[in-house]
C-alpha cells in the first residue's frame, strides 16, 4: 500500500477518460474497491514513485480522499516504463495517434521496435506523423507495418527542429 501523496503521475499519459468514465471509475472503486493494483516505479530515494499503469485510477483515488492505495513496484527504468505505459495502454485501451506520437517520438528505435501496434492504428500513426513514419518504415520488423500506408503522410512536425510540439496537438 502506498501513500497517494508518495506516488506522482506519468509525465504524459498515452489514454484519455471522458468526464463520465472517470466518474463510472470512481464508481466503482466506492463499490469494489481496488480490484486492480497500480503499477510505479521508484523515483528517488526517498518515498516517490512514478506511476507507469493506473494513472486514472490514482486520480479517481485523490478524488475520492483515499490516501493508501494498492501498489506494485518495479525496478523498470524512466526508458522501460515508457514502453511499457505505452504497450499496457495499447492492451486496455483505444488510444490515438495522436495521443502516442509525443511518447514514441521520444524513443530510440530499439525500444520504439518493441511496441505492438495494430494494423489501423499503425497506420493512424503513419498518417499523423512524416519522421515517425520514416523511422517506423526503416524497421524491418515492425509488426503489421505495410509500406502502403505510409504514402502522401501529411506533415504534422515543427519543420525547424522535426518534432511534434504541444501546439501543433491541440
Amino acid at each position: 500500500m502506498l501513500d497517494v501523496n508518495d506516488c506522482k503521475l506519468l509525465e504524459r499519459n498515452p489514454q484519455y477518460l471522458t468526464p463520465k468514465q472517470m466518474e463510472a471509475l470512481k464508481n466503482s472503486i466506492e463499490r469494489d474497491g481496488f480490484v486492480s493494483p497500480i503499477l510505479v516505479r521508484k523515483i528517488n530515494r526517498k518515498n516517490e514513485y512514478e506511476i507507469v499503469s493506473g494513472n486514472h485510477r490514482y486520480m479517481a483515488a485523490c478524488e475520492l480522499s483515499i490516501k493508501n492505495i494498492p501498489a506494485v513496484v518495479t525496478t523498470l527504468s524512466k526508458r522501460e516504463s515508457k514502453r511499457l505505459a505505452i504497450n499496457l495502454n495499447l492492451i486496455h485501451g483505444d488510444p490515438t495517434a495522436e495521443q502516442l506520437a509525443p511518447f514514441l517520438v521520444d524513443m530510440d528505435d530499439e525500444l520504439l521496435g518493441q511496441i505492438y501496434f495494430e494494423k489501423e492504428l499503425l497506420k493512424e500513426i503513419l498518417n499523423f506523423d512524416d519522421i515517425l513514419g520514416e523511422r517506423l518504415q526503416s524497421m524491418s520488423d515492425v509488426p503489421n507495418f505495410d509500406q502502403q500506408s505510409s504514402k502522401n503522410r501529411p506533415n504534422c512536425v515543427c519543420p525547424k527542429c522535426g518534432r511534434l510540439h504541444q501546439s501543433v496537438l491541440k
